[in-house]
């Protein structure tokens, strides 16, 4: 058990990550040194959200069964509300979509546009995105915010 109760997570996801972490610097690195220059900066960008992608999939299915095993009692209850678990899984698909979307967007059409075009999709897409999770995110708050007054999310002082 760590400081603040929850059991230490086992050494093979703590291994995985640093091993995740060093291959994908490796990768970048002979990337860069000797195929980017095949390709456009923009098809190099999207090449690099893809490994990114990789590696928050690798990386976030191994730490999340970690975080659901090990859940406290507070957050299984609140997994328990109406409309909550739903609302993570939105939570991590929107924003997975959003990803697919710019590695799209890099790799193909954005050769098109000028850099600051592709800033501005860039921006409008993150606009989107945070739209969308405030407009499913803040109706419900509001509506069940008493159900988590309940829960102190504080620091407990001694």
């Amino acid at each position: 058990m760590n400081n603040e109760g929850y059991p230490n997570p086992s050494g093979w996801r703590i291994s995985l990550s640093i091993a995740v972490g060093i291959g994908w610097l490796i990768f970048v690195i002979i990337w860069l040194a000797f195929y980017a220059g095949d390709y456009t900066l923009y098809r190099n960008i999207a090449i690099i959200i893809i490994s990114i992608l990789v590696i928050f999939l690798i990386l976030g299915i191994s730490w999340a069964s970690w975080g659901l095993k090990y859940m406290p009692k507070e957050g299984k209850e609140m997994m328990k509300t109406e409309g909550f678990r739903s609302r993570i899984i939105v939570s991590i698909v929107i924003p997975f979509l959003l990803i697919i979307f710019m590695i799209y967007w890099f790799y193909f059409p954005a050769e098109d546009f000028d850099g600051y075009q592709n800033i501005a999709i860039f921006l409008v897409s993150l606009l989107i995105v945070g739209g969308l999770l405030a407009g499913i995110w803040a109706p419900w708050g509001m509506k069940h915010s008493k159900d988590f007054e309940k829960f102190d999310c504080k620091e407990k002082k001694d």
